[in-house]
C-alpha cells in the first residue's frame, strides 16, 4: 500500500511539473530568456550522526538553469537567482545498516536557514534489507538570494539511519537524493 502511496505522489507531482511547464514557459524565464530549474541528486549515503539535523549535500547538477548551485562546495545549497514562486521536490531512498527496531528518519525544507512550516515527512524502518522514497515537496515564494536547503534527521542518529545511494550492476545509480526545484512564474 505504501509503495501504491509513493507512486501516485510521484506521478502527480510529475504531472504537476509538467504541466506548469506547458502551460506558462514565458513566466518560469531567467534574466537570460530561459526556464528556471534544477535536478541535483547526490552518488553517496548520508547519515545524521549527532542531535543536529545533517544538510544533505547534492554532489551532481544533473540539470541547471537560471538557479545557482555548486556540486564542489556548499553543496547543500541551492540559491535562487531571480524572485517569483518555485516549486520543489526532495525524493530521498532511506534506509538503515542495521538493527531491528523502528528507527524513523525524517526529511524537510529550509529557507534562509529557517525550517519550513509543515514541510517535514517522517519514515520509520524496521528492517536493514528494506529500503522505501521518501518525498518531501512544497511551493515557495522567494526572492532573488534566498537559499534552499533538505534536512534530514534521525531518531537514532550515529547508528546507520539515513539516505542511502544503491549502486546495481549494469544500471543507473539509485541516488540517496534527488532535488528538483522549478520556477512556476
Amino acid at each position: 500500500m505504501a509503495r501504491r502511496s509513493y507512486v501516485v505522489t510521484l506521478l502527480g507531482c510529475a504531472m504537476a511539473a509538467f504541466a506548469v511547464f506547458r502551460m506558462n514557459p514565458s513566466h518560469a524565464a531567467d534574466p537570460a530568456g530561459g526556464p528556471v530549474y534544477a535536478q541535483l541528486s547526490s552518488p553517496d549515503n548520508q547519515d545524521p550522526k549527532g542531535p543536529e539535523p545533517l544538510l544533505v549535500q547534492m554532489t551532481s547538477n544533473d540539470a541547471l538553469g537560471g538557479l545557482e548551485h555548486s556540486d564542489k562546495t556548499k553543496t547543500a545549497d541551492v540559491v535562487v537567482k531571480s524572485a517569483g514562486v518555485y516549486f520543489m521536490v526532495a525524493a530521498i531512498q532511506v534506509g538503515k545498516d542495521s538493527g531491528e527496531a523502528g528507527d524513523y528518519l525524517d526529511v524537510w525544507m529550509k529557507q534562509n536557514g529557517k525550517d519550513v512550516d509543515n514541510s517535514n515527512c517522517r519514515q520509520v524502518i524496521h528492517d536493514p534489507k528494506y529500503t522505501t522514497v521518501l518525498v518531501c515537496q512544497g511551493i515557495a515564494e522567494c526572492k532573488a538570494g534566498d537559499t534552499f536547503n533538505v534536512a534530514i534527521s534521525a531518531s537514532s542518529a550515529g547508528k546507520g539511519i539515513g539516505i542511502k545511494a544503491i549502486k546495481p550492476k549494469g544500471e543507473p545509480v539509485v541516488p540517496s537524493i534527488i532535488f528538483s526545484m522549478y520556477k512556476i512564474n
